[in-house]
């Protein structure tokens, strides 16, 4: 697997437990951790602000974008620390955790599963829910949007 990271933002996450993460992921909805990629960017608010307004027509900061690829590359996954800070702040947790659930989040966008109606948020949640509680990674409630 590879799984690369650009960090625009400083970010005191192991890049080792993300990527076993992202694994773990893979694993999950059965792809090849060997053969499939992904990418993730670490940014400030402004530079995500610009993304979703671009690619969303959404004047605002948000949490994670999730960008498709072809082949075996899966995407690229972009996600706003200070937002998930925020988050975390909010929701009593660490930093780790609301980034473990943004990642796991994402990726699921990239195959396939999303939360624009009521059934498919809950078979979304469901998932992060087993994914992140089996890698013992995250200890709070998943809510995603």
């Amino acid at each position: 697997m590879s799984c690369e990271f650009r960090t625009l933002v400083p970010l005191s996450v192991s890049a080792s437990l993300l990527r076993r993460l992202v694994s773990r992921v893979f694993t999950a909805v059965r792809l090849n951790p060997r053969t499939t990629n992904v990418a993730l960017a670490f940014v400030g608010d402004a530079r995500m602000k610009f993304l979703n307004r671009r690619y969303r027509r959404q004047n605002r900061t948000t949490d994670v974008l999730s960008f498709s690829g072809m082949g075996s590359e899966l995407g690229d996954i972009v996600i706003s620390v200070p937002q998930a800070k925020r988050q975390a702040q909010r929701f009593g947790t660490t930093l780790l955790d609301e980034i473990s659930l943004l990642i796991v989040h994402g990726l699921l966008h990239l195959t396939g599963y999303d939360h624009r109606t009521r059934a498919e948020r809950i078979r979304m949640q469901r998932k992060e829910r087993r994914i992140l509680y089996g890698s013992s990674l995250i200890h709070r409630q998943s809510t995603s949007q």
